[in-house]
């Protein structure tokens, strides 16, 4: 969706801008082809000259030198009063802890584990204690109401102490507690601790005494408090609120908050400059508000997007300020790059370049005198096949070698900044190019390659007038369609085929087999956000490791939703019907009718369907579906659209994401085929219907987490069907989640909501221009559907202690092994293991060398 913004939008110079449209070519040792924007939505995963190409259509080609790999989810990035080493955390699925690298060596010197860790780090100001954020240890991995402190850690002569030398403790329930932000008052020797809260108790500021380590006092704020920076005086607290779209002012000779200001959404980093300035990024509107910290107000809105008008996908997420230059960097994090400011003038402030960074830029730092940034990026460097995953017989451990939440680790690089003149508008061109998005992509997507009915310009009139949107759970390609010949399989990693998935097979075969359709999440939380949105926020991202990992147990809040919304809003807004059955539902003992979904704004008709916690079944979900269809026909004539069938109709299928082999429950086999059967029943009755010339039916995972897949750990299963999609062909474009999102969307006649939707590939190449509208006939379970587990059945007792009280609680990674031993035997022969091409970095290459 377009949104219009009330931001002074700051364009590029005219230098700039003409340098970054010329066609002056990259480096030849880069070898990075010349092409036009938007063709990285055509490129395959893969490794290139100096680079990647994503599995979601996007390119990276880091300008920095990666000088480190630390565990995933690097959230800050500070450097010692002293200079000499850069201290990072990581805090997100992997084991937590702090890394120390050491700036004039560039190695990685110190690795320090902790239970837990988020955000927060802040020097004493004698430049001897660090204190570090422990975040929220009341996970399941952690002991249960284990209270995480804000660590002291002690440091002389490059090196922090290898274990906390102290710690400071809230006197207040754990499961109430999550410690972000820290800052660290001189001369009064107070510690100030946002604390972020858990959802089920309050938001606020801890004050300590760092001396006696006691709490002088708490100080409430708005939901969710994220950084906190001091005044240059020390006499103020800044305090970004992360889900209140504010931040708030403290006193801290009163402790109390005297003012609230309002900025854009999902405020989180913050930076106070040399002339008092504070810069505040807000990631869910790619905006950085700009405070003058002496008149409380907002007196400048800056955008950090590559062109005017891009809605959500940037996600400034971090910022760092060089007084030196007068510049601002800004961690663009889903577009992969900084945005580099100019700032020297009050109130005139003008974005001048982009740096193309790694995958996921969060974590900012300067050292060496200001000549060298730090850049943590969160997702690293590649995206990762799965050939070791969970359930696959590469593997040699019981659980698996790899997951996409253990393949993905944080990368660290350095950047001389020391020639940004010369540098940044080579660095802003490839950065143009590495970015699929833009402008134009809001009112037309890109162009097909052949006729097709779907349209290119958006709000154009299409044959098709309903779109049915399924929603399944956790599969990979190979995992399901990796038997498929003629196509890019593996069948050695199939476990659930032809046999289990007649339906499915059938309906690829008649249709179109998509075996280069990617999930452009990593697990359902994101997945769906993803699935639904196009999108999803910096708080997402966050939320998730630490919590999938069991370490750390909070609520969403409205940081959680994106902006722009769900399909469905753009469905009201554009004035179709619409109906959701389960997505995003409150959970019901049976299929029920709810009157909205969290975060809607208002979804009326969702049906819930929890066969996690009520044991409903898909096939009990599309029973409803099917009853009230039979009432869409009736009325297919009825001049009241809401008695006709939907315009948009979504649905969960959540059941192949299986409950293992728990004693009792139905077996992995049995749930699959089950959700087979449901897809096989809807879509012959809709194939059959009045409605079907005018009807497309959409089905993805939304996200293949944990499954094994040679090609990528996010390529996933989807279909495609309608009397206008092509028969008998294997489309294999590279398509992503957001390519589905964008196909709905231009048939139904709706703008996109993110850059990633507007960038993604329609799927052109799978819709032809004459209509076949020869029904399909529903095939009935080769294996019984209804057969249970029992106990001693493989893995039965540790699927009896897993969590399926609602989708992802169980672990993936020992879930997908107990299927995959459960179907194959506990012993089952392991194929020779296919490696993969990895550019290996020798040592003496891990240096960065000064240019100067």
């Amino acid at each position: 969706m377009l949104i219009n913004r009330s931001l002074s939008i700051v364009l590029l110079s005219a230098s700039l801008s003409l340098c970054a449209r010329s066609q002056t070519s990259p480096p030849a040792d880069a070898q990075v082809p010349a092409r036009t924007v938007g063709d990285a939505t055509q490129q395959n995963p893969k490794y290139i000259p100096g680079g990647f190409d994503l599995p979601n259509g996007w390119r990276i080609t880091p300008a920095g030198k990666a000088i480190a790999t630390i565990e995933d989810l690097v959230l800050n990035t500070v450097v010692s009063p002293d200079g000499k080493i850069i201290v990072a955390t990581h805090s997100g699925y992997l084991p937590h802890g702090i890394d120390v690298i050491d700036v004039k060596t560039r190695k990685l010197v110190q690795q320090i584990p902790l239970k837990t860790t988020w955000l927060g780090l802040a020097w004493s100001s004698d430049g001897h204690t660090l204190y570090v954020s422990g975040g929220n240890a009341t996970g399941a991995k952690n002991i249960a109401g284990s209270m995480a402190p804000i660590y002291e850690f002690a440091y002389k002569d490059g090196r922090l102490s290898e274990k906390p030398s102290g710690g400071l403790v809230e006197t207040i329930d754990a499961k109430k507690v999550w410690w972000s932000g820290v800052a660290y008052l001189p001369g009064k020797h107070r510690i100030y601790a946002a604390n972020r809260g858990t959802g089920t108790g309050p938001s606020n500021v801890v004050v300590f005494d760092a001396e006696t380590r006691q709490i002088v006092t708490r100080i409430p704020v708005e939901i969710n408090p994220y950084a906190t920076v001091l005044s240059k005086d020390g006499r103020r607290l800044f305090v970004s609120n992360w889900a209140s779209e504010s931040v708030s002012v403290i006193d801290t000779g009163g402790n109390r908050v005297i003012r609230t200001l309002h900025v854009g959404m999902n405020p989180n980093d913050m930076k106070l400059a040399a002339d008092g300035r504070l810069f505040v990024a807000c990631s869910n509107d790619n905006s950085i508000h700009v405070i003058d910290t002496n008149t409380l107000e907002v007196v400048e809105r800056l955008s950090t997007t590559l062109t005017p008008f891009a809605p959500e996908g940037s996600t400034p997420d971090a910022i760092e300020i060089d007084n030196k230059r007068k510049l601002l960097y800004v961690a663009n994090a889903d577009n992969n790059s900084i945005a580099v400011i100019r700032i020297a003038v009050r109130g005139h402030s003008a974005v001048i370049g982009f740096i193309p960074t790694g995958w996921y830029p969060s974590a900012l730092a300067l050292a060496e005198n200001n000549n060298t940034l730090f850049i943590g990026n969160s997702k690293g460097e590649e995206g990762h096949p799965d050939l070791k995953g969970v359930g696959s017989p590469l593997a040699s451990k019981w659980y698996g070698d790899e997951t996409v939440k253990t393949l993905q680790k944080t990368s660290i690089e350095a950047l001389p900044v020391t020639n940004l003149r010369q540098s940044l508008p080579k660095w802003t061109h490839e950065v143009i190019e590495n970015t699929p998005y833009n402008d134009s992509l809001l009112s037309e997507a890109r162009p097909p390659k052949q006729p097709t009915i779907l349209p290119r310009e958006v709000g154009v009139e299409t044959p098709i007038k309903h779109v049915i949107y399924i929603i399944k759970e956790n599969r990979t390609y190979d995992q399901e369609f990796g038997d498929l010949k003629g196509t890019n399989g593996d069948p050695r990693l199939t476990i659930f085929g032809e046999e289990v998935t007649p339906n499915q097979h059938a309906l690829a075969r008649q249709y179109v087999v998509l075996d280069n359709l990617y999930c452009d999440g990593e697990v359902s939380v994101d997945g769906h956000s993803w699935s639904d949105s196009a999108y999803a926020t910096d708080f997402n991202e966050r939320y998730w490791p630490p919590t999938y990992a069991g370490r750390s147990d909070a609520e969403r809040t409205r940081a959680y939703i994106p902006s722009a919304g769900h399909l469905w809003d753009l469905a009201a807004r554009k004035g179709l019907t619409y109906r959701s059955y389960g997505e995003y539902a409150s959970r019901a003992s049976t299929g029920t009718t709810m009157d909205a979904a969290p975060g809607s704004g208002g979804l009326v008709g969702h049906v819930a369907s929890d066969y996690l916690g009520s044991r409903q079944r898909d096939t009990a979900n599309v029973a409803v579906f099917l009853r009230e269809f039979k009432e869409y026909e009736k009325n297919y004539d009825s001049p009241d659209p809401n008695q006709r069938f939907p315009n948009f109709v979504v649905m969960s299928m959540p059941e192949d994401h299986t409950r293992g082999t728990a004693p009792g429950a139905f077996t992995p086999q049995a749930m699959v085929a089950n959700n087979d059967y449901a897809i096989g029943q809807l879509v012959d009755a809709v194939s059959h219907s009045r409605y079907w010339p005018n009807t497309a039916i959409f089905i993805i995972e939304d996200d293949g987490q944990d499954g094994p897949d040679h090609v990528d750990a996010r390529r996933t299963v989807g279909l495609v069907l309608s009397p206008y999609v092509k028969r008998g062909v294997v489309d294999s474009t590279l398509y992503s989640t957001s390519s589905m999102v964008r196909s709905i969307e231009l048939l139904l006649g709706m703008p996109p909501m993110s850059q990633y939707d507007a960038a993604a590939m329609p799927m052109y190449a799978s819709f032809g221009t004459e209509a076949q509208a020869t029904p399909f006939d529903v095939i009935g379970p080769r294996i019984d559907v209804n057969a249970k587990n029992k106990k001693g059945d493989y893995g039965s007792e540790e699927s009896r202690k897993m969590d399926f009280s609602d989708l992802d609680r169980a672990p993936m990674h020992a879930l997908n092994e107990i299927i995959w031993k459960s179907i194959k035997g506990a012993d089952s022969p392991m194929p020779p293991p296919v490696h993969r091409f990895r550019p290996l970095i020798d040592a003496g290459d891990m240096i960065v060398k000064d240019d100067d």
